[in-house]
């Protein structure tokens, strides 16, 4: 009898375990993705997804609704390698090298601005909001 109880208890440990496992990853995206994200405009904004500079920029824009005067493809870099790949690319035909490159980066026709102010400026002046300075 203590066999078959500890049998039904063994499955139902399993079961629960496998219920919780496919709940907590049903519905999300790979973490470390090879997948380029498809590019649509002259303006990619690289950013990372913990990136608190980041967040900061992400903020302005919509505090500003910059999607609405300014067509770009924001592009996540922390997680997904081919991203990063692109970001390199563009940042190599910048003149920046490689050590040189962090988020928040922005590439717009062959000219490169890192960091919060200068990528926040760059979107002001875009969106016609000033002379982004």
């Amino acid at each position: 009898m203590k066999k078959i109880i500890f049998t039904i208890i063994g499955i139902i440990f399993v079961l629960a375990a496998g219920l919780w496992f496919w709940a907590s990853h049903s519905g999300k995206t790979p973490q470390n993705s090879d997948v380029q994200t498809p590019v649509t405009s002259d303006i990619i904004f690289f950013y990372g997804q913990e990136c608190p500079h980041c967040h900061d920029v992400e903020k302005f824009l919509s505090d500003n609704n910059i999607n609405s005067k300014v067509k770009f493809d924001s592009l996540e870099v922390w997680h997904n390698q081919a991203n990063a790949n692109l970001m390199l690319r563009k940042a190599q035909e910048c003149g920046i090298s490689q050590d040189q490159v962090g988020v928040p980066f922005v590439y717009s026709k062959g000219k490169c601005y890192i960091g919060t102010p200068d990528v926040e400026n760059f979107f002001q002046q875009a969106a016609g909001m000033g002379d982004g300075k």
